[in-house]
């Protein structure tokens, strides 16, 4: 930015030398530089302060690990890579035959424990029973109900479903793996869609001007030309580096952004649903404040370069 305003002070010299034909010397000179510096030093200072940018920006999201409940062979993938699902949608499934087999054989137990318990209580009201053996079929009634009741859920576990709205991106399980429930060892790796985020790091300096509710502009490298508005949705309280902790620690960002930046949540206001911006793709990102007012054209004009810059900026 500094760059664009520098090159843009120049051409205006530039132009205002030629068309009243000042000529150039050391005063003409020294005039334009310590007019740049001045003009440009406080337009600078003032922008930083009052309304900061950033290019550390990013769309972050919750993953979440897919372990089977279950131990068993796969037996079918019905998912396919990045494509939508639902909450529910069958991610695989698990031979079931081990687990219908343990509900049928509790299940007859269950239904003879419950004809005893029936016969029993009739034997009591007719003065020919002990009501010890009511105790004891009632007992064991409630166990077999609760058996029943855990071998149910594994067998539904055999069939495993999507936690929410998501996708999932890579797809590496095959039927005919073994399916273990061991947590370090998930099957899939779930991406959830309904948790993202929008996180632009800023320095601490200009921090008492960004509040929730300041109007904020996005620009995308993979969208050039193209300013999306947005609001800055909360501001981080809490960083971990700061935590005094004997246990676990927080969430770090120190991965994500630079040592000592603040975790700004920008939320965008326009529909990006006509564009293909992969979860994760880095962005540059402006917050006004309601100070220095006269100064946010410049910075809404340094924006819309950036914008147009990347249609020329290539790796």
């Amino acid at each position: 930015m500094e760059t664009l305003l520098l090159l843009t002070y120049l051409s205006l010299c530039w132009i205002i030398f030629k068309i009243f034909k000042i000529p150039v010397n050391k005063w003409s000179l020294t005039t334009v530089v310590l007019g740049g510096v001045i003009m440009l030093g406080t337009l600078l200072a003032g922008m930083a302060y009052f309304h900061p940018a950033t290019d550390n920006a990013r769309s972050y999201f919750i993953t979440t690990q897919i372990v089977a409940n279950v131990r068993g062979k796969v037996t079918s993938v019905p998912v396919k890579p990045n494509e939508p699902l639902h909450e529910g949608d069958i991610l695989f499934t698990i031979n079931p035959t081990p687990y219908e087999g343990k509900v049928k054989d509790i299940q007859a137990q269950l239904d003879f424990a419950r004809k005893r318990l029936k016969q029993s209580r009739q034997l009591v009201k007719a003065a020919g029973g002990s009501k010890f053996d009511v105790d004891r079929y009632e007992k064991e009634v409630a166990s077999l109900e609760g058996q029943l009741q855990t071998a149910m859920f594994d067998l539904e576990s055999c069939t495993v479903r999507a936690p929410g709205n998501g996708f999932v991106t890579h797809v590496r399980v095959r039927p005919g793996q073994m399916a273990v429930p061991f947590p370090i060892a998930p099957m899939m790796t779930f991406v959830n869609t309904d948790s993202t985020a929008f996180i632009a790091g800023f320095s601490q300096q200009p921090m008492q001007n960004i509040k929730a509710g300041n109007k904020a502009e996005i620009v995308f490298p993979g969208i050039p030309g193209r300013i999306f508005q947005g609001h800055v949705e909360r501001v981080l309280g809490v960083l971990a580096e700061g935590e005094l902790s004997p246990d676990r620690a927080m969430v770090s960002m120190s991965r994500q952004l630079p040592e000592g930046e603040i975790p700004v949540i920008i939320k965008i206001d326009d529909d990006l649903s006509n564009y293909f911006i992969p979860l994760g793709s880095n962005a540059e990102v402006a917050v006004y404040s309601k100070r220095w007012h006269h100064v946010i054209i410049i910075r809404k004009m340094l924006m819309r370069m950036l914008s147009w810059r990347n249609y020329l900026k290539f790796h």
